[in-house]
Protein backbone atom coordinates (compact mmCIF):
# COMPACT_ATOMS: atom_id res chain seq x y z
CA UNK A 1 0.00 0.00 0.00
CA UNK A 2 2.91 2.31 0.70
CA UNK A 3 5.06 1.27 -2.26
CA UNK A 4 5.33 4.87 -3.47
CA UNK A 5 6.59 6.17 -0.14
CA UNK A 6 10.33 6.62 0.21
CA UNK A 7 11.83 4.47 3.00
CA UNK A 8 14.21 7.34 3.70
CA UNK A 9 11.47 9.97 3.80
CA UNK A 10 12.22 10.85 7.43
CA UNK A 11 15.23 12.76 6.12
CA UNK A 12 13.01 15.16 4.16
CA UNK A 13 12.27 18.52 5.73
CA UNK A 14 9.31 18.39 8.09
CA UNK A 15 7.77 21.76 7.27
CA UNK A 16 6.30 21.58 3.78
CA UNK A 17 4.95 24.75 2.16
CA UNK A 18 4.29 23.22 -1.25
CA UNK A 19 1.05 24.02 -3.02
CA UNK A 20 0.13 20.32 -3.03
CA UNK A 21 0.41 20.04 0.76
CA UNK A 22 -1.62 23.23 1.19
CA UNK A 23 -4.26 21.96 -1.23
CA UNK A 24 -4.52 18.64 0.60
CA UNK A 25 -4.88 20.37 3.95
CA UNK A 26 -7.65 22.63 2.66
CA UNK A 27 -9.51 19.60 1.31
CA UNK A 28 -9.19 17.94 4.71
CA UNK A 29 -10.45 21.03 6.53
CA UNK A 30 -13.42 21.40 4.19
CA UNK A 31 -14.54 17.81 4.80
CA UNK A 32 -12.90 16.70 8.08
CA UNK A 33 -12.42 12.96 8.51
CA UNK A 34 -14.41 11.30 11.27
CA UNK A 35 -12.84 11.97 14.70
CA UNK A 36 -10.01 14.09 13.23
CA UNK A 37 -9.25 16.79 15.77
CA UNK A 38 -5.76 18.21 15.16
CA UNK A 39 -3.44 18.57 18.13
CA UNK A 40 -3.33 22.23 19.25
CA UNK A 41 0.00 23.89 20.16
CA UNK A 42 -0.66 23.90 23.92
CA UNK A 43 -1.33 20.16 23.92
CA UNK A 44 1.68 19.39 21.73
CA UNK A 45 3.96 21.39 24.02
CA UNK A 46 2.74 19.48 27.07
CA UNK A 47 3.09 16.10 25.36
CA UNK A 48 6.64 16.83 24.20
CA UNK A 49 7.54 17.98 27.70
CA UNK A 50 6.16 14.77 29.24
CA UNK A 51 7.80 12.56 26.61
CA UNK A 52 11.33 13.67 27.49
CA UNK A 53 12.61 12.78 24.03
CA UNK A 54 16.34 12.18 23.67
CA UNK A 55 17.96 13.02 20.33
CA UNK A 56 18.10 9.96 18.10
CA UNK A 57 15.18 8.24 19.85
CA UNK A 58 12.99 6.04 17.67
CA UNK A 59 9.39 7.19 18.09
CA UNK A 60 5.95 6.38 16.73
CA UNK A 61 2.77 8.38 16.17
CA UNK A 62 0.15 5.63 15.64
CA UNK A 63 -2.73 7.93 14.61
CA UNK A 64 -0.75 10.69 12.98
CA UNK A 65 -3.50 12.78 11.37
CA UNK A 66 -1.99 15.86 9.74
CA UNK A 67 1.40 15.29 11.37
CA UNK A 68 1.55 18.31 13.69
CA UNK A 69 2.44 16.20 16.74
CA UNK A 70 4.88 14.10 14.73
CA UNK A 71 6.57 17.27 13.45
CA UNK A 72 7.11 18.40 17.03
CA UNK A 73 8.62 15.00 17.84
CA UNK A 74 11.08 15.44 14.97
CA UNK A 75 12.00 18.93 16.18
CA UNK A 76 12.69 17.40 19.61
CA UNK A 77 15.21 15.06 18.00
CA UNK A 78 13.21 11.87 17.44
CA UNK A 79 13.36 9.59 14.41
CA UNK A 80 9.65 9.25 13.72
CA UNK A 81 7.49 6.63 12.04
CA UNK A 82 3.80 7.30 11.53
CA UNK A 83 0.60 5.33 10.96
CA UNK A 84 -2.60 6.86 9.59
CA UNK A 85 -5.79 5.31 8.25
CA UNK A 86 -7.26 8.18 6.21
CA UNK A 87 -6.01 8.29 2.58
CA UNK A 88 -5.95 12.11 2.32
CA UNK A 89 -4.09 12.43 5.60
CA UNK A 90 -1.68 9.73 4.40
CA UNK A 91 -0.96 11.85 1.32
CA UNK A 92 -0.39 14.92 3.47
CA UNK A 93 2.01 13.02 5.73
CA UNK A 94 3.91 11.81 2.68
CA UNK A 95 4.18 15.38 1.39
CA UNK A 96 5.62 16.36 4.76
CA UNK A 97 8.28 13.68 4.40
CA UNK A 98 7.14 11.16 6.99
CA UNK A 99 7.82 7.43 6.91
CA UNK A 100 4.43 5.69 6.93
CA UNK A 101 4.69 2.16 8.32
CA UNK A 102 1.00 1.24 8.32
CA UNK A 103 -2.58 2.31 7.75
CA UNK A 104 -4.93 0.93 10.41
CA UNK A 105 -3.06 0.85 13.72
CA UNK A 106 -5.40 -1.79 15.14
CA UNK A 107 -4.31 -4.26 12.46
CA UNK A 108 -0.74 -3.10 11.75
CA UNK A 109 1.93 -5.46 13.08
CA UNK A 110 5.01 -3.86 14.64
CA UNK A 111 8.19 -3.74 12.58
CA UNK A 112 10.18 -2.56 15.58
CA UNK A 113 9.81 -1.47 19.21
CA UNK A 114 9.88 2.25 19.95
CA UNK A 115 11.38 4.22 22.82
CA UNK A 116 8.63 6.82 22.62
CA UNK A 117 5.03 6.65 21.45
CA UNK A 118 2.95 9.84 21.36
CA UNK A 119 -0.67 9.85 20.29
CA UNK A 120 -3.77 11.98 20.05
CA UNK A 121 -6.06 9.11 19.03
CA UNK A 122 -9.70 9.26 17.98
CA UNK A 123 -12.09 8.59 20.85
CA UNK A 124 -14.41 6.68 18.55
CA UNK A 125 -14.85 5.43 15.00
CA UNK A 126 -18.09 4.79 13.11
CA UNK A 127 -17.90 1.23 14.45
CA UNK A 128 -16.05 1.41 17.78
CA UNK A 129 -16.76 3.65 20.76
CA UNK A 130 -13.82 4.12 23.09
CA UNK A 131 -11.31 3.12 20.42
CA UNK A 132 -8.71 5.27 22.20
CA UNK A 133 -8.59 2.63 24.95
CA UNK A 134 -7.75 -0.07 22.41
CA UNK A 135 -5.12 2.08 20.70
CA UNK A 136 -3.32 2.93 23.93
CA UNK A 137 -3.19 -0.67 25.15
CA UNK A 138 -2.07 -2.01 21.77
CA UNK A 139 0.64 0.65 21.57
CA UNK A 140 1.91 -0.25 25.03
CA UNK A 141 1.74 -4.02 24.62
CA UNK A 142 3.07 -4.45 21.08
CA UNK A 143 4.96 -1.33 20.00
CA UNK A 144 6.59 0.18 23.10
CA UNK A 145 10.03 -1.12 23.97
CA UNK A 146 11.36 -1.81 27.45
CA UNK A 147 12.25 1.42 29.28
CA UNK A 148 10.08 3.26 26.76
CA UNK A 149 7.45 5.90 27.47
CA UNK A 150 3.95 6.30 26.06
CA UNK A 151 2.18 9.67 26.15
CA UNK A 152 -1.39 9.79 24.87
CA UNK A 153 -4.60 11.74 25.07
CA UNK A 154 -7.52 9.69 26.41
CA UNK A 155 -11.21 10.47 26.79
CA UNK A 156 -12.71 11.00 30.23
CA UNK A 157 -15.24 8.31 29.32
CA UNK A 158 -12.77 5.76 30.68
CA UNK A 159 -13.63 7.10 34.16
CA UNK A 160 -17.41 7.05 33.87
CA UNK A 161 -18.28 3.97 31.84
CA UNK A 162 -18.99 0.73 33.64
CA UNK A 163 -18.63 -1.60 30.67
CA UNK A 164 -16.00 -4.39 30.75
CA UNK A 165 -13.65 -2.60 28.32
CA UNK A 166 -13.53 0.55 30.45
CA UNK A 167 -13.06 -1.48 33.62
CA UNK A 168 -10.23 -3.42 31.98
CA UNK A 169 -8.60 -0.16 30.87
CA UNK A 170 -8.72 1.27 34.39
CA UNK A 171 -7.11 -1.94 35.63
CA UNK A 172 -4.45 -1.55 32.92
CA UNK A 173 -3.68 1.99 34.10
CA UNK A 174 -3.34 0.79 37.67
CA UNK A 175 -1.19 -2.19 36.71
CA UNK A 176 1.21 0.00 34.72
CA UNK A 177 1.35 2.77 37.36
CA UNK A 178 0.15 5.25 34.76
CA UNK A 179 0.28 8.98 35.41
CA UNK A 180 -2.90 10.89 34.54
CA UNK A 181 -2.97 14.62 33.85
CA UNK A 182 -6.40 16.23 33.58
CA UNK A 183 -6.54 18.51 30.55
CA UNK A 184 -8.49 21.79 30.43
CA UNK A 185 -11.91 21.57 28.78
CA UNK A 186 -10.76 24.20 26.30
CA UNK A 187 -7.49 22.44 25.38
CA UNK A 188 -8.73 21.86 21.80
CA UNK A 189 -9.99 25.40 21.26
CA UNK A 190 -6.64 26.22 19.66
CA UNK A 191 -7.07 23.42 17.12
CA UNK A 192 -8.07 23.91 13.49
CA UNK A 193 -11.20 21.97 14.46
CA UNK A 194 -12.12 23.43 17.88
CA UNK A 195 -14.07 21.27 20.31
CA UNK A 196 -14.83 21.20 24.03
CA UNK A 197 -14.03 17.79 25.49
CA UNK A 198 -13.22 16.16 28.81
CA UNK A 199 -9.90 14.40 28.43
CA UNK A 200 -6.69 13.39 30.12
CA UNK A 201 -3.08 12.90 29.21
CA UNK A 202 -1.86 9.44 30.18
CA UNK A 203 1.88 8.85 30.66
CA UNK A 204 3.11 5.27 31.04
CA UNK A 205 6.67 4.00 31.45
CA UNK A 206 7.38 0.41 30.44
CA UNK A 207 9.65 -1.33 32.89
Amino acid sequence: MFANYSPNSSTIKMKDTSSLAEMLYERIREAPPYSWFPSPPELIELMIEEAQIISGTYALEPTAGDGLLAQAMVRAGAIVDVIEINPLLQQLLFQKGFNLVGSDFLTTEPQRRYSRILANPPFSTPHIKGVDLDIIQRAYNLFLGNSGRLVSVVSNSMNVRGDPRSQAFRAFLKRTSAKLIELPLEIFWGSDRPVTVESYLVVIDKK
